[in-house]
């Protein structure tokens, strides 16, 4: 049967069918995909158990009279899981500066027997109960010790007692989810990236070797196979990564690790676009890569800038999160070698306008426009030379 007569596109289709069967069946792939959704699911029980047994320290800051409560506080609130560091400030704008630098969790201040305690999002439930009990006897000390009071009015007081939470900031421990969950969507997609992208260059190693690809070219088009391999090994890169974030997310539901609200369907859908985007985009260089060498020995010289290249973009997420407002951060972020890793992690973390990542998709599809071109005419000038490596020059001219 001559694939040719059923056009350009049923040709494609047969050839991502083709890379898509077989790998899929496989048993590196079988076996692969199974030890990393086991490992997803280990890695979180891990983090869940270990962040159940881990002691929780609270830094409390006391200034004025409150210091009274500093000492009770740290006694009566302490536990094998929780231990609570006092110290005190000269002002309560000292106090403050320090709760949103993040180095105080709460900041008391004013009289004790009716305390402010200013938070940035939320205080800890054993430290906010300790506290309103320590004013409730402070209020309670100060009625009994005044003469000629009726049992009523202390027991009125009394009840009346406690700490006027201030939050500072309500959207702080929503925001810090959203970060971690950002920093496993960068680390998810650069190892996608980096792995797919070497299993293409593989690919074409090895039908050069086996002189398989000399087959496969007397009926179908240089591009029409590199397309087709692309997208084939870019599907069951998508079904694996759907595979292993269905098992992150239902460990994470159950072991509460991270609240639900966080993970949303925003992040998740965005994660597997960038991948798609960004795979078709590493994948066409890798391909190139991969037709200008005939050994398996001899992949890592011309992937190795590549591979340097998506770990750039990894190291870079961590200065970009770190300074979300900053232009250079969200213009790096939009660049196509760079857009795949860092958009949908800081999509995930609610720092990307809707703007910005329209903009990036629309350079990341015009990026990918010129890298087919590109590699197209590298792979179509140097899959066919087995032997010694391609050099670039004869890989562009296509000469001898």
């Amino acid at each position: 049967m001559d694939v040719i007569q059923g056009g350009v596109l049923h040709t494609v289709f047969l050839i991502v069918r083709r890379e898509f069967l077989t790998r899929a069946r496989s048993r590196f792939f079988i076996i692969g995909t199974i030890l990393l959704m086991a490992l997803m699911a280990g890695y979180v029980v891990v983090q869940a158990v270990f962040i159940s047994k881990a002691v929780t320290t609270v830094n409390v800051g006391f200034t004025g009279s409150a210091q009274a409560l500093a000492q009770p506080l740290s006694q009566a609130a302490r536990s094998a899981t929780l231990k609570v560091d006092t110290s005190t400030w000269p002002s309560v704008d000292d106090g403050l500066r320090q709760v949103r630098s993040g180095k105080l969790d709460a900041l008391v201040s004013g009289d004790p027997g009716a305390p402010d305690v200013a938070v940035m999002n939320d205080l800890n439930p054993t430290v906010t109960a300790t506290l309103d009990a320590l004013v409730k006897q402070v209020v309670l000390t100060r009625a009994l010790s005044t003469a000629g009071v009726q049992p009523g009015p202390i027991e009125s007081k009394v009840l009346g007692a406690g700490i006027n939470l201030q939050v500072l900031d309500p959207n702080a421990k929503v925001r810090t989810e959203r970060e971690v969950v950002g920093v496993f969507v960068a680390i998810l997609l650069y190892v996608a990236l980096l792995m797919y992208g070497q299993i293409v260059a593989a690919g074409v190693v090895e039908e050069k070797a086996n002189r398989i690809i000399e087959i496969l070219l007397s009926t179908v088009r240089p591009r029409q196979l590199l397309f087709g391999k692309v997208i084939g090994i870019g599907l069951l890169g998508v079904v694996q990564l759907v595979l292993v974030g269905t098992v992150a997310v239902i460990a994470v539901l159950k072991t509460g690790v991270v609240s639900v609200p966080s993970i949303e369907v925003v992040s998740a859908l965005g994660g597997l676009l960038w991948f798609a985007l960004g795979f078709v985009f590493f994948a066409l260089i890798f391909a190139a890569g991969g037709s200008m060498v005939s050994r398996q020995e001899d992949l890592g010289s011309v992937t190795a800038p590549i591979s340097m290249l998506l770990v750039g973009t990894y190291l870079a997420y961590f200065w970009v999160v770190s300074n979300p407002t900053n232009p250079a951060a969200i213009a790096v972020s939009l660049l196509p070698p760079f857009a795949p890793v860092l958009m949908p992690a800081r999509m995930a973390t609610g720092d990307a306008a809707a703007w910005q990542v329209g903009v990036a998709i629309v350079l990341m599809l015009a990026a990918i426009v010129g890298t087919n071109w590109l590699a197209a005419r590298i792979y179509v000038n140097s899959v066919l030379r087995v032997g010694t490596r391609v050099r670039w020059s004869q890989a562009w001219r296509g000469a001898d």
